[in-house]
């Protein structure tokens, strides 16, 4: 593969980017470790028993709210700002409508995992005096834990796998990613966009976890490279 020149302005990002690959893939190990002690919870346990889990554990009952899927995706900023310096001299605008289409996948994760909220909601319950309050608790809870499978969640993951396959694509054209490298981030998020298949997407997301693991080890491993280069 042919070595380009790094501009040494952008060595602290690399290595940044990096550092943010590494722990989108940490994320993925972690997460499905622990999905066997700490399930998946919204919408298959009612919520006094989130609540009760938070009380008792506070973070198995984050990490069952999704907590790995929420630090995957704050650190995912450095990401998408390491791809898009990385291949905007392949085509800058097709690099910087990836970066923003990544950052508005993001945004709407935020809101749409209110863990916070419902680790707060929890104590409340937890120290209510009445029935009535115990109830506006719930109420209030089952009214957060209807955010986790809206709108932010579907357009979250639909808009970083597409901003993700775009520069995937672009990786084809550029000097600094191998072919191999474009390829697996081609497939893997392709296979993600296609999650709002009925019947089918839930596969497709499981199927991908082994690709986003290959991809981000890839990624973390030319980011570092670039690092030392620039």
């Amino acid at each position: 593969m042919e070595t380009p020149t790094f501009d040494p302005r952008w060595k602290d990002l690399y290595k940044v980017a990096a550092a943010a690959a590494i722990v989108s893939e940490a994320t993925i190990l972690l997460g499905l470790v622990t999905y066997f002690i700490w399930p998946y919870a919204p919408g298959n346990q009612s919520t006094e028993s989130i609540f009760l889990l938070l009380q008792k554990n506070p973070l198995g009952g984050l990490i069952s709210l999704d907590l790995f899927l929420l630090l995957s995706n704050l650190f995912g900023v450095m990401l998408f700002l390491g791809l898009y310096v990385s291949l905007k001299s392949v085509n800058e605008s097709y690099a910087l409508i990836a970066l923003v289409v990544g950052l508005i996948a993001i945004i709407l994760l935020v809101p749409a995992r209110p863990l916070v909220e419902l680790l707060s909601l929890s104590k409340l319950y937890a120290g209510a005096a009445t029935e009535a309050a115990r109830s506006q608790y719930l109420a209030a809870g089952g009214a957060l834990l209807a955010l986790f499978d809206g709108i932010g969640w579907f357009m979250n993951t639909l808009l970083g796998a597409l901003s993700l396959l775009i520069s995937s694509v672009l990786m084809l054209r550029s000097k600094i990613f191998t072919k191999s490298t474009a390829y697996v981030g081609i497939v893997t998020n392709l296979a993600v966009c296609g999650f709002f298949i009925p019947g089918l997407g839930t596969l497709l997301l499981f199927l991908s976890l082994p690709g986003y693991m290959l991809w981000y080890f890839l990624l973390a491993r030319r980011f570092l490279q670039m690092s030392r280069s620039a």
